[in-house]
């Protein structure tokens, strides 16, 4: 690899880094240094060196080996030998094909109706042409059954329709004979009926309807403080809500304080005494020296503007 001169005014290590990197293979920029001979792939296609004319001995070795350069081998196509030839030497044979055109009518058009293509006139009612007579016709009548009890025949025949509008059994509404009669001829016998006044309308049961029942009263309690002046007040006793602090501040005797001694002084563990170790805060306590580790850089003296290992380019 080839490495450009020191940059002009750099300092340290900057002067020692390459502007770029040339290879050495490839066209080299310098004239001191030779280039070398390089070689590439070919980018042309195969088919291209069966054009490239070299001699006849080559053309006819090639057509040996291959069978002839223009033959297509087993990818030709064979014409048709049916149908129309390509070829003058071949006669075309005969080709027969279904016919297009319409086939003739099996039948002869005519202007007679075939059958059921005509219309025939009804037999039945009325007919239109005067050769032909008409029948009779008959037909279910529309009239009421109750208009035929009107028409009068005879007497004889009117007895024959008596009863018809007297009520069937149970048809008619019949008086009943107990209770009061419509009919003045009938004696209407007497009757009883329930009463609708209320019952155990008394005077005592209007009076307790106001008094309180059973568990509705409301009784006083016989335990702390009675309300009415005839019973007493028992005593009543309390815990007392003082606080155990004040029966402290009482005094009763020299004795007595002593044994209170200690009380407020502080516990194990919870005094904080001064530590044995570093500045001592008592006057009477020395203290004693102490080492630490250095913040300063290491060889200091020894930095130079030289490169190291891995830090210049080649």
């Amino acid at each position: 690899m080839v490495v450009d001169t020191m940059r002009s005014g750099a300092t340290g290590k900057d002067k020692w880094q390459a502007k770029s990197l040339r290879s050495t293979f490839g066209n080299q920029c310098m004239s001191q240094l030779p280039t070398s001979p390089s070689c590439g792939f070919g980018s042309a296609i195969r088919e291209a060196t069966d054009r490239t004319y070299v001699s006849p001995d080559v053309d006819r070795a090639n057509c040996r080996s291959r069978g002839g350069n223009n033959s297509q081998g087993a990818i030709y196509k064979v014409q048709n030998s049916l149908g129309p030839q390509s070829l003058s030497t071949l006669p075309s044979s005969p080709i027969s094909g279904f016919g297009t055109s319409k086939r003739p009518s099996m039948a002869t058009k005519s202007g007679v109706p075939g059958p059921g293509a005509y219309k025939l006139k009804n037999t039945v009612g009325d007919q239109f042409e005067s050769t032909k007579g008409n029948t009779p016709k008959l037909k279910f009548g529309t009239a009421l059954r109750e208009a035929s009890e009107k028409i009068f025949i005879s007497t004889d025949h009117e007895k024959s329709g008596y009863g018809k509008e007297s009520p069937g059994p149970s048809a008619y509404n019949l008086s009943g004979g107990m209770g009061r009669q419509v009919l003045s001829d009938h004696e209407s016998l007497p009757s009883w009926q329930m009463g609708t006044d209320k019952r155990f309308q008394y005077d005592f049961i209007k009076r307790t309807q106001g008094m309180p029942g059973p568990g509705q009263y409301k009784m006083g309690s016989s335990s702390g403080k009675q309300v009415f002046s005839t019973k007493k007040s028992a005593p009543t006793i309390n815990f007392g809500s003082s606080t155990r602090d004040s029966v402290k501040k009482m005094f009763i005797s020299v004795d007595h304080e002593k044994s209170h001694y200690g009380e407020c002084s502080p516990g194990p563990t919870t005094a904080n005494p001064c530590k044995g170790m570093g500045a001592q805060q008592l006057s009477t306590n020395e203290t004693a020296p102490r080492w630490g580790f250095g913040s300063g850089k290491r060889l200091s003296s020894y930095a130079t503007d030289t490169p190291g290992p891995g830090e210049y380019y080649a």
